[in-house]
C-alpha cells in the first residue's frame, strides 16, 4: 500500500503529534487531478504516481484518501484531469464534470489550444458544468517543452471566453527558469492585464520550489490584483515564507497536488535547485535505493513546511483559516 495515509500508523502518529493542532475544521484543496479508467487507452502506459504506476484515480479513491489524510476535517477540492497527450481528453473532462457536484468537488476543463476549437469551449463553459480551464505546456506539442510560451498554451480566442465569464485558468508555467524566466513574467503580467476578469492560478507559485527562484521574482507580480498563488507541492519552509510575506494573503490558496501528493517522498533544495526523493525509481527524482529512509506523504512534508513557515512569520490563525479554505472559498464564490 504506496499511498501514504494515517492508515499508516507512522503518518497517524505524524498527524496527531504534529499537525491535528494546526490544520483547520474547513480545508480546501485547490489543485487535484482526477481521471477514470477509461482516461488513459489500453495501449499507454500507466501513469507514474512518483514511481507508483497507477491507471485512474477516481472520486472514490480520492474521497478515500481526503478522509484518511484529513482526520475529522470537512475536506473540500478543486479537481481538473490529468494533462497528457496521449490520455483521452473529452473522456477525462466528461467524467470530472459528471462526478462534481460544485459545493464539494469543483470542476475545471482540461483545455488542448490545438484540437480544442472555440464553438465547442464556449458551449462547455456557458453551460456553467466547469468553472474555468486547466491548460497545460504538453498540450502544445512542441519538441522541446521549455521553449513553450504562455501564449500558446492560452491563446486570445480561449482567453476572451474565460474573461467573459470570469472564470478561472490553473496555469501551470513553462520554461526551464520557470518563475525566474523574464519571458514568464512579462507574459503572466500581459495576461492577466489583458484578461482582467479572469482569475489566473499560479500553480506551485510558479514552480518556484527552491528559494532563489522565488526571490525577487515574486515581487514583480504582487500589484496583479486577478493573480493567485497555489501552494501544491511547495514544502520548502523558506519558500513558504517567502510568499507568505511577500505575496497577498488573501490570494494564497492551499493546494496538494493529488494523487502524487499522497505518494512518499520530499522536495528537497540542493545548490539553488531542487529535486524530489522517492522511495522509488522515478524520472523526476532521486531514489533511496539503499533503504535508509522512512518516507511520509509530500503531503504531510508540505503541512509541515507550512507550519513551520507560519510560525516564523508569526501569523495567527485567522491566517491559517485564510489559506486552508476562506480565500479558495471566496474564489469560488465569485467565479460561480
Amino acid at each position: 500500500m504506496w499511498r501514504e495515509t494515517t492508515k499508516h500508523e507512522r503518518n497517524l502518529r505524524i498527524w496527531e503529534e504534529e499537525l491535528e493542532d494546526f490544520i483547520p475544521a474547513k480545508v480546501l484543496d485547490f489543485h487535484v487531478h482526477l481521471f477514470n479508467g477509461a482516461t488513459i487507452p489500453p495501449d499507454c502506459e500507466a501513469y507514474s504516481c512518483a514511481g507508483h504506476p497507477i491507471r485512474s484515480y477516481d472520486l472514490d479513491a480520492l474521497s478515500q484518501d481526503l478522509h484518511e489524510l484529513y482526520p475529522k476535517r470537512d475536506v473540500r477540492a478543486v479537481v481538473f484531469g490529468l494533462p497528457h497527450v496521449e490520455y483521452d481528453l473529452q473522456v477525462n473532462n466528461a467524467y470530472v464534470g459528471d462526478v462534481c457536484d460544485k459545493r464539494r468537488f469543483f470542476p475545471l476543463r482540461l483545455f488542448d489550444p490545438v484540437m480544442d476549437r472555440p464553438d465547442s469551449l464556449e458551449a462547455d463553459l456557458a453551460s456553467g458544468r466547469f468553472l474555468g480551464l486547466k491548460p497545460y505546456l504538453n498540450y502544445v506539442r512542441k519538441p522541446d517543452l521549455n521553449e513553450v510560451q504562455i501564449p500558446e498554451m492560452l491563446p486570445d480566442w480561449a482567453m476572451e471566453l474565460v474573461d467573459a465569464r470570469g472564470l478561472l485558468v490553473m496555469l501551470h508555467i513553462p520554461r526551464k527558469d520557470r518563475l525566474a524566466d523574464p519571458l514568464n513574467q512579462q507574459q503572466l503580467v500581459d495576461l492577466c492585464r489583458a484578461y482582467p476578469k479572469a482569475r489566473i492560478v499560479l500553480a506551485h507559485v510558479g514552480r518556484a520550489y527552491f528559494l532563489k527562484n522565488v526571490r525577487g521574482t515574486l515581487d514583480t507580480l504582487i500589484d496583479l490584483p486577478n493573480l493567485y498563488y497555489d501552494l501544491a507541492m511547495v514544502s520548502n519552509p523558506e519558500v513558504l515564507e517567502y510568499v507568505f510575506r511577500v505575496a497577498p494573503r488573501e490570494r494564497i490558496l492551499y493546494a496538494t497536488d493529488l494523487p502524487i501528493a499522497v505518494a512518499p517522498g520530499k522536495s528537497v533544495e540542493i545548490n539553488n535547485q531542487y529535486t524530489y526523493v522517492t522511495p522509488v525509481p522515478w524520472p523526476l527524482s532521486i531514489s533511496d535505493d539503499h533503504g535508509k529512509l522512512v518516507f511520509t506523504s509530500f503531503l504531510y512534508e508540505e503541512l509541515r513546511g507550512i507550519r513551520k513557515a507560519v510560525e516564523r512569520c508569526g501569523l495567527g490563525s485567522d491566517f491559517v483559516d485564510a489559506v486552508f479554505y476562506e480565500n479558495g472559498r471566496r474564489l469560488l464564490d465569485a467565479v460561480q
